[in-house]
């Protein structure tokens, strides 16, 4: 008698799913964004996993603002956008790219009529980055590489990096129903607040996307109630703050003017001429710095005094610009200055390990409007305030005075202090004033 073959069970209903797609355009330079740190993919420049990432660092800022420790922050995480135990619920597809080829942002030159006929490398700046007035340069430092030594023969061991100047997507997020209101915030201040490759946080790789870009500051101002609610407590992670700081009059153009005179802005404030410095005596050599840190230094070190004398209206226990993130390099010139550069770094994690950075808690960029124009954009992210922090040179850490300070009252109330806007004497308080001054207004959620 033939075995009964039982029915085949009923299909169980798939649970309903969101997907949403999104045309991307890249409206500044992006750097790095493949496998290898800072450097370009040219077979495969926008990487889902890339993205992802990107992704799960703005829920974080935003929907995770809702949970008051990491471990519940890290167990809903999880849950949404998967771990090593566990498959993500969120499918990040990207398709129809479109990238230019990656070109070097620099080029490393030999200048024979420097040092006196003795001849030196230069490092010649490549479009859009070569202005003579470009600020641009400010924002990506890091990806100028090394000089050779002083020498015709030498070879750069670290040349500058490549970057991608145009670049064009579709990218399709899919996930159940049910998390979508988890989802899509993080989506909206990706697009328009992040951006692709590194160095994101001073503008590069700046994205459009005309679904999510706000049409102006009024209907920003309601995309942030949305998707950006209020948190009043501080966590210990990055998370968005109450309001945005715009500059709205004349001020919408092409990304990279804005970007470049956003820069400019942002490096007037600790770098410029009458405001950060005194004015030098030749026009091309500014006078000496204004901010507490080179007084500090050459306190720390202890070196006999060189051509510059002490600044004894300036004070010599304090780091304030540590707060717009670390590491800090220290240039001096002149005989008797320290020297090999001092590094500033924050001071060791919870663990007593040395730490290598601290990523600036401010995010200056371009932001594009849904009719392809942008405007400048400053958002402070919200994080623990930073506590300590370590001054090495060499490689070896100097002893720093215990009475050190990173933000005190008596910082802003010296003669000349460039952090005579915050009370404080916080260097990110001084400069979200000093953009106030320079037509920024705020908008809150």
């Amino acid at each position: 008698m033939p075995k009964e073959i039982p029915d085949c069970p009923t299909k169980p209903n798939a649970a309903p799913e969101a997907s949403r797609r999104y045309e991307v355009e890249l409206i500044t330079p992006m750097f790095g964004g493949g496998v290898e740190p800072r450097m370009n993919d040219p077979s495969f420049p926008i990487r889902p996993t890339a993205i992802r990432g990107h992704l799960q660092f703005w829920w974080r800022a935003t929907v995770g603002a809702r949970y008051a420790t990491r471990e519940v922050l890290r167990d809903r995480q999880s849950a949404i956008w998967g771990s090593t135990e566990r498959a993500s619920r969120v499918r990040v597809l990207v398709e129809n790219v479109r990238a230019s080829e990656p070109v070097q942002c620099a080029q490393v030159e030999w200048d024979q009529r420097s040092r006196r006929g003795q001849g030196r490398w230069r490092i010649n700046w490549q479009a859009p980055f070569n202005g003579q007035d470009s600020a641009l340069p400010y924002a990506v430092f890091p990806f100028q590489g090394e000089t050779p030594p002083p020498n015709r023969d030498a070879t750069a061991t670290v040349p500058p990096a490549a970057c991608i100047h145009k670049a064009s997507f579709r990218l399709t997020i899919q996930c159940p129903n049910d998390i979508w209101s988890d989802v899509e915030p993080a989506v909206w201040t990706w697009a328009n607040f992040g951006g692709l490759g590194g160095r994101t946080r001073r503008g590069c790789g700046a994205i459009l996307c005309r679904e999510l870009a706000p049409r102006d500051h009024t209907h920003l101002a309601e995309q942030l109630r949305a998707f950006a609610p209020r948190q009043s407590a501080v966590r210990e992670w990055p998370v968005v703050a109450e309001w945005v700081l715009l500059r709205t009059v004349d001020a919408a153009g092409d990304p990279i003017r804005v970007w470049d005179w956003l820069i400019g802005l942002f490096r007037h404030f600790r770098q410029g001429v009458g405001f950060a410095r005194n004015p030098g005596q030749q026009a091309n050599r500014p006078g000496r710095s204004r901010y507490p840190e080179p007084e500090t230094i050459r306190r720390v070190v202890g070196q006999p005094p060189g051509q510059h004398t002490r600044l004894t209206h300036i004070p010599d226990d304090a780091f304030p610009r540590a707060d717009l993130g670390l590491p800090i390099v220290f240039h001096f010139q002149g005989q008797g200055e320290p020297s090999p550069d001092p590094i500033l770094y924050p001071s060791n994690g919870s663990d007593d390990k040395p730490r290598e950075r601290m990523a600036s808690p401010l995010i200056l960029k371009p932001l594009a409007l849904a009719d392809g124009k942008a405007i400048p954009l400053i958002l402070r992210l919200r994080t623990p305030p930073l506590t300590g922090v370590d001054l090495r040179r060499g490689g070896a850490p100097l002893q720093i005075p215990p009475t050190t300070w990173i933000r005190d009252a008596r910082l802003s109330s010296y003669r000349d202090s460039p952090l005579a806007g915050s009370p404080t004497g916080s260097a990110l308080e001084a400069f979200l004033a000093f953009a106030r001054t320079e037509g920024f207004t705020e908008v809150t959620r």
